[in-house]
C-alpha cells in the first residue's frame, strides 16, 4: 500500500470516529476494555493481554482528552486484576497482583500522557499551518478550504455566496517609507477590524502580503454591499485613529447561482479588485453574477473609500 493510500484511509477512519463525538469514543472505548477483559480471562492467566489494553487507553485519549484516557487505563488495570483473581492464578503473595495492576496503570498513564502531548502538539501546528501568524486570520490554504465548503453548500442549498477581494493601496509605500514594523502595525489593524466587523459565520483571510479576502456565505448583492460599506467606514476609523490615511481597493462578487468551481470565484474576486486599482484605487466595485439581476449589475458599480 501506497503512502498516499495509507493516508487517505486514516484520514477516513479518523472521520468516522469523530462522529462518534467525546462520549460516544469513550463508550466505544471501555467496550473494548471490556472485550479485552473478556479475552484475557479466556487465555488464562499464562498468557498476557496487558499489551492490548493500549488499544481502548489510545482510542479514549487521542479522541476524548487526557482524562478520558486515565479513566480508560483504570478500569482496564481493574479488569486485569479482575481476571487474574477470577483465573485463579496461584501468586505466592496476595499483595502481587496489586502491585502489578498499579505497574501497569503507571504503564498506561505515561502512554495516556504521551499521546496526549502529540496531539496537542499535532493541534497546535495545523492552527498555525491554518491560521496567519500576523493577523490572527486564515491562511490561504484554510480559507480555500472554507471556500470549497461554502460553495458546496450553496450548490447544495442554491443560496447566494459572495467573495470580496481586498487589497491596501500603496503598502509597499508604507513598508518602504515608515518601516516593515508600521507595515505590521496596518495589517494588524485590518485583521482586527475585519474580525470584529464581519459576522460569525464569514470568514476572513490573509492570502499573503497586503491581500485579504472575505467569504460571505447567504449574502447577494445587497447584502454584500452593507457588509463591505460598513467594514470600510470601520477600516477608515481604525486607521484614523492610528494617524495612518490607508486606503483600500476592494473587488466584491456576488453569485446568485452556484458557481462551477472555487477557482471560478477567486478569480472573479480578484480580477475585479485588479480593475479597480487599474481605475484609481481608493474605491469598492459590485458585480452579482447570475440571476435576474445578472445583466443589470453585471458592471458593477464603484463607490470611494477614504479608509
Amino acid at each position: 500500500m501506497s503512502d498516499d493510500a495509507l493516508l487517505r484511509r486514516l484520514a477516513a477512519a479518523d472521520r468516522f470516529l469523530n462522529r462518534f463525538g467525546r462520549h460516544g469514543i469513550v463508550g466505544l472505548s471501555l467496550v473494548g476494555a471490556l472485550l479485552v477483559g473478556a479475552l484475557d480471562y479466556l487465555t488464562g492467566y499464562e498468557i498476557s493481554m496487558s499489551l492490548f489494553y493500549l488499544g481502548p487507553v489510545a482510542l479514549a485519549t487521542w479522541y476524548g482528552g487526557r482524562r478520558a484516557g486515565i479513566g480508560i487505563a483504570l478500569i482496564s488495570c481493574f479488569f486485569w486484576y479482575g481476571t487474574q483473581l477470577a483465573t485463579g492464578n496461584p501468586y505466592s503473595n496476595s499483595v502481587i497482583p496489586v502491585w502489578n495492576a498499579l505497574i501497569r496503570f503507571g504503564f498506561f498513564f505515561i502512554t495516556s500522557s504521551l499521546l496526549t502531548a502529540l496531539r496537542d502538539g499535532l493541534v497546535r501546528q495545523q492552527q498555525l499551518a491554518r491560521t496567519d501568524a500576523l493577523t490572527g486570520l486564515y491562511g490561504r490554504r484554510a480559507f480555500e478550504e472554507r471556500l470549497e465548503h461554502q460553495l458546496a453548500m450553496a450548490q447544495r442549498r442554491k443560496t447566494p455566496l459572495t467573495l470580496a477581494y481586498v487589497d491596501l493601496d500603496n503598502f509597499k509605500l508604507v513598508n518602504d517609507t515608515l518601516g516593515h514594523a508600521e507595515g505590521d502595525r496596518v495589517l494588524r489593524t485590518t485583521g482586527q477590524v475585519l474580525k470584529k466587523t464581519l459576522r460569525k459565520t464569514d470568514t476572513a483571510a490573509r492570502l499573503g502580503g497586503d491581500e485579504f479576502a472575505l467569504l460571505l456565505p447567504e449574502s447577494d448583492g445587497h447584502g454584500a454591499k452593507r457588509v463591505v460599506e460598513n467594514l470600510v467606514d470601520e477600516l477608515r476609523e481604525a486607521f484614523s485613529a492610528n494617524g495612518r490615511a490607508v486606503t483600500c481597493s476592494i473587488g466584491v462578487v456576488s453569485f446568485l447561482e452556484p458557481a462551477r468551481s472555487a477557482a471560478e470565484v477567486l478569480a472573479a474576486a480578484d480580477a475585479l479588485m485588479y480593475e479597480v486599482k487599474r481605475r484609481g484605487r481608493a474605491a469598492i466595485a459590485f458585480r452579482v453574477v447570475g440571476g435576474a439581476f445578472a445583466e443589470a449589475d453585471r458592471e458593477g458599480g464603484a463607490a470611494k473609500n477614504g479608509a
